[in-house]
């Protein structure tokens, strides 16, 4: 039950990420379609990561009192239907509204799959969450192999037709094949501990970095010259490193800890500068393998500052103030390309990761 259990939220967390991470490859496309800036495209990102962010602290209270595997099927059906729609938007405008309204479903997901992942697991939680965390780059480098073909071949609304059947089959998978609930919390706690904030304070910087970077890495290299299939490969190629990057990041957390999250913020802050000094494609692979070992380790950090009663709300607001953070990031980036160019954009988010380091260092007594 654990292992399906556990495979059926990470195969949601993957299409959760897929649908959100289409419009990135897509981007040099719908900017000649729409006529829009570079700013206004970020925007297509901000635009889901406001109300994803909004609604990650409900999700959490919501999951531990009604049932965690209902708020996440809930999320699955939901958040399919809504991108599908896309299919029908033929202004900037309607594109906004449609992520807007995707954000909300995706965002009822985190929290309540996370506090369950953590209390089913408890002493190996870093090794599971380390799996369930590959949602991301697998999330992310299947969204340019499944819409960057059919963009090409009809246009690139349909793309996101074919996510949603995709995800639409992994919602119906998980309410079929695991009954009822899994575990339910008795009292649930709407209580957010002070030790939390230094935390949440640096996923915002975080995660605004980690955004800025994954929503115009391609439009980097199409800057710097590459073709946009080519920009593609390189952003996909990132993603697949992170697959590893990601379960070795929660086995790590697993036997040093807090150690390990220092670790990763300082590589992320090296790599990325490198990144911009240098220009060269296959820096995406120790790239790779470093950004996406933070969200498991964050996660599992988080989890340890959290009682039975209130880990939902706990997952929740952290991952709510990460997620404030991912909605400004698209924009500040796309607003720095347009007025100061790329290299300095790009080496703002070595200095966020840098930030962020400093951070959780001064802040890590209170977290303790």
């Amino acid at each position: 039950m654990q292992r399906k259990l556990l495979l059926l939220l990470s195969l949601g967390w993957i299409f959760n990420y897929a649908h959100r991470m289409a419009i990135p490859p897509l981007i040099p496309l719908i900017k000649e379609e729409l006529a829009i800036t570079n700013a206004q495209a970020g925007l297509l990102m901000t635009s889901l990561l406001l109300p994803y962010a909004l609604i990650q602290v409900p999700a959490g209270y919501f999951g531990d009192k009604l049932g965690r595997k209902k708020l996440v099927v809930i999320s699955i059906v939901g958040y399919s239907l809504a991108s599908s729609l896309i299919i029908f938007a033929r202004q900037y405008w309607h594109l906004i509204a449609i992520r807007a309204l995707y954000g909300i479903f995706a965002g009822l997901y985190y929290a309540p799959a996370t506090a369950l992942i953590s209390e089913i697991y408890r002493e190996k939680k870093g090794s599971a969450l380390g799996v369930f965390m590959v949602g991301p780059p697998i999330g992310s480098a299947i969204a340019p192999a499944i819409v960057i073909p059919i963009a090409l071949a009809l246009e690139w609304r349909y793309s996101f037709l074919v996510l949603s059947l995709m995800s639409l089959t992994v919602g119906l998978a998980l309410m079929l094949i695991i009954k009822g609930e899994v575990r339910r919390v008795e009292k649930p706690k709407f209580a957010i501990p002070k030790n939390v904030f230094g935390l949440s304070i640096m996923n915002f910087i975080v995660l605004a970095a980690f955004f800025g970077i994954l929503t115009f890495l391609p439009d980097f290299f199409v800057n710097k010259g590459r073709s946009v299939e080519e920009a593609s490969f390189y952003f996909s190629l990132l993603s697949i490193v992170g697959i590893f990057g990601s379960i070795a990041g929660g086995g790590v957390y697993d036997r040093i800890r807090e150690t390990s999250l220092f670790s990763v913020l300082a590589l992320n802050a090296f790599l990325s500068f490198l990144l911009v000094k240098t220009a060269y494609p296959l820096l995406v692979l120790l790239l790779g393998l470093f950004f996406y070992s933070v969200g498991p380790i964050v996660t599992a950090y988080t989890s340890e500052h959290a009682s039975e009663e209130n880990l939902g709300t706990v997952m929740g607001f952290v991952n709510m103030m990460g997620f404030f953070g991912a909605t400004t990031g698209p924009y500040f980036i796309g607003l720095l390309i347009d007025t100061a160019g790329y290299e300095t954009a790009f080496y703002s988010i070595s200095a966020m990761y840098l930030l962020s380091f400093l951070i959780l260092m001064l802040s890590g007594r209170d977290i303790r």
